[in-house]
């Protein structure tokens, strides 16, 4: 079993710091899209890391519902996360996954959301009930069977965060596990 994480990229500067910050386990694959009408990457550990699977996307660089769904269409085990491209990958995030694999929890698991500060941005929640956002939640692969990245066009990427995992949650017949620990920053390396 694996841990996905995936992340669309935008924000090439940011790389190296997301990527010493994941864990460098073997059960961890990290999921990196991009439009392939942006230049190559050039970082060597996207060379030599077997963790790693790069996809070029053809589709404008703005266009995160494209270059998330590319990667969501090829995960069939494990659990699945998103990483975003300016969000350094916390700790607590492959902890509770590895609780997630040895509980076999099919479902998905919300999570604290901090600031950069360290400050709380967003409490654990269901989907129904409050806003989450995609980098506080781990889930079972099993639900990509049904949902992908919404495709409709709604202002805001935080309103598709909670369309996608709203039908997460009605797919496993809301089984929503909540943890009131922080699994991830918010724009953890932005200025």
């Amino acid at each position: 079993m694996k841990l996905h994480i995936i992340t669309a990229l935008y924000r090439f500067e940011y790389l190296e710091d997301i990527y010493n910050s994941i864990y460098m386990d073997s059960d961890i694959v990290w999921h990196i899209s991009k439009s392939n009408k942006r230049e190559d990457l050039t970082n060597d550990f996207i060379k030599t890391d077997k963790r790693i699977r790069l996809y070029n996307v053809d589709c404008e660089d703005t266009d995160t519902t494209s270059k998330r769904n590319v990667v969501l269409e090829t995960i069939n085990d494990g659990y699945f996360c998103f990483l975003d491209d300016d969000t350094i990958f916390h700790e607590n995030m492959y902890i509770k996954y590895r609780e997630c694999l040895e509980h076999n929890f099919i479902g998905m698991l919300v999570g604290e959301q901090t600031k950069r500060n360290g400050g709380l941005r967003l409490n654990a929640n269901h989907p129904k009930y409050g806003r989450i956002d995609t980098g506080n939640v781990i889930s079972h692969h099993s639900s990509l069977t049904e949902c992908g990245w919404p495709k409709t066009h709604i202002k805001g990427v935080n309103q598709k965060d909670f369309l996608f995992w709203e039908s997460v949650y009605n797919y496993y017949g809301k089984k929503c596990a909540l943890w009131n620990q922080p699994i991830s920053y918010y724009n953890k390396l932005r200025g």
